[in-house]
């Protein structure tokens, strides 16, 4: 039965382990990495996605990136890599959640406005049901909502495994239907990837640059586990 009985989000505990600050620690340095990888494939995309497809899924699995090279690649390949980078993903998220708590949740929701409202409505219909959810919905915000509801990672990783697959083989037969519109534009792709590169490069570098004021999801989540570690530490008391 998927629907599975509501899991309480866990407390913070007064005083985080050893363990509890390493994983945590390790988990904030793999997001920013994977974050990094995932810009640099975007950066290169238009390179990779004629000339190494793979590369690309590996590091930027994004749906458009997935699209585009679904129709040149070997569908268990395919398969088989961008499951592994997403769940790898997923599954920092996930145990980042479940070391914060209710830290990263209130980190989820104070993004912004428009996000608060999205996360407050995940938790409240992973209460519910939090199987169907995870099965419906997976990706990094749903992951840490379920590692700080308490979800066994292995129970996550078996849903998530399931949905990017189901997600995967929908790509793989939407890519083969649109085969010649997506071989047309790698076509264009891969005449003019130089210019393109560059340009795209441009509009990134000034992207950030004009943001530069605003921290990013990474370095915000890495500054919010800083303070509850910090703060869990100060006297045996947490915030």
């Amino acid at each position: 039965m998927l629907a599975s009985p509501p899991i309480a989000p866990s407390l913070p505990r007064a005083e985080p382990s050893v363990r509890d600050r390493r994983v945590a620690n390790l988990c904030l340095a793999l997001l920013v990495a994977m974050g990094a990888a995932a810009l640099a494939g975007v950066m290169a995309s238009l390179y990779l996605a004629d000339r190494h497809p793979l590369l690309l899924v590996a590091l930027s699995p994004l749906p458009r990136h997935l699209l585009l090279v679904a129709p040149t690649v070997d569908p268990l390949a395919f398969v088989l890599v961008a499951t592994v980078r997403s769940l790898s993903f997923f599954l920092v998220s996930f145990h980042i959640g479940r070391t914060l708590g209710p830290s990263a949740l209130s980190w989820l929701e104070g993004r912004a406005p428009r996000m608060g409202r999205f996360v407050r409505g995940i938790e409240r219909a992973f209460q519910r049901a939090s199987y169907p959810v995870v099965l419906a919905l997976v990706g990094p915000t749903v992951a840490v909502i379920a590692g700080a509801a308490g979800m066994r990672a292995v129970v996550f990783a078996a849903l998530a495994t399931v949905a990017l697959v189901a997600r995967l083989a929908l790509i793989l037969e939407v890519g083969d239907w649109l085969r010649g519109p997506l071989d047309a534009v790698r076509t264009l792709v891969g005449a003019y990837w130089l210019p393109g590169t560059l340009l795209l490069v441009l509009g990134i570098t000034l992207s950030r640059w004009r943001g530069r004021g605003s921290e990013s999801a990474p370095t915000k989540l890495a500054g919010t586990g800083r303070r509850l570690r910090a703060s869990r530490g100060q006297d045996g008391r947490s915030p």
